[in-house]
C-alpha cells in the first residue's frame, strides 16, 4: 500500500489540484446573482451561521460547506511524499496557510466568490487531519 501511494500520489495530487481549482473558480454552482463579493475576516462567523441559521433551512448545504471544506483538503496533508521539507508539520502548515489565503483572496479579487477566514480554518483543518493520517498510517521513513 505504501509503495502504491508513494508511486501514484504525484499524479493524483496534480489531477486533484486541477479539479479543486476548477471547483473553486469555475464550477457552475459558484455563480449566483445573490453571491456577495466580500471579505469575511471574523473567525467562525460563517461556521456559526451554518450551525444556527442555515442548518434549520438547508442541512445538506451546511453539511457540504463545513465538512466538504475539511474533507476536500485532506489529501494535501500528504504533500511530504513530494516535498520532504513538508514532512515537518511547521513547514506544511505555513506553506498551506499562505497558499490557501492566496486562493481565498484571489476568489474575491476575480469575483468568483468571497474570501472567508472560515474556509481557511476548515481547509487547514483538513490538511492537519491529512498530515496526521499520513504520519500515523502511511509514514515512509525519510532517506
Amino acid at each position: 500500500m505504501k509503495f502504491f501511494i508513494r508511486r501514484y500520489y504525484p499524479l493524483f495530487i496534480n489531477v486533484y489540484t486541477v479539479w479543486i481549482l476548477y471547483l473553486l473558480y469555475f464550477a457552475s454552482f459558484r455563480y449566483s446573482k445573490t453571491i456577495l463579493f466580500e471579505i469575511k475576516t471574523v473567525p467562525f462567523q460563517t461556521i456559526n451561521e451554518y450551525s444556527t441559521k442555515v442548518i434549520l433551512w438547508d442541512k445538506e448545504e451546511a453539511f457540504k460547506n463545513v465538512f466538504g471544506n475539511i474533507i476536500l483538503f485532506i489529501p494535501y496533508g500528504f504533500l511530504g511524499i513530494l516535498y520532504p521539507k513538508l514532512n515537518q508539520f511547521k513547514w506544511l502548515f505555513i506553506t498551506f496557510f499562505l497558499t490557501i489565503n492566496l486562493v481565498e483572496f484571489s476568489q474575491y479579487y476575480f469575483r468568483r466568490g468571497f474570501a472567508d477566514i472560515d474556509d481557511v480554518i476548515l481547509n487547514a483543518t483538513g490538511v492537519i487531519i491529512g498530515f496526521f493520517i499520513y504520519k500515523k498510517w502511511f509514514f515512509i521513513k525519510d532517506r
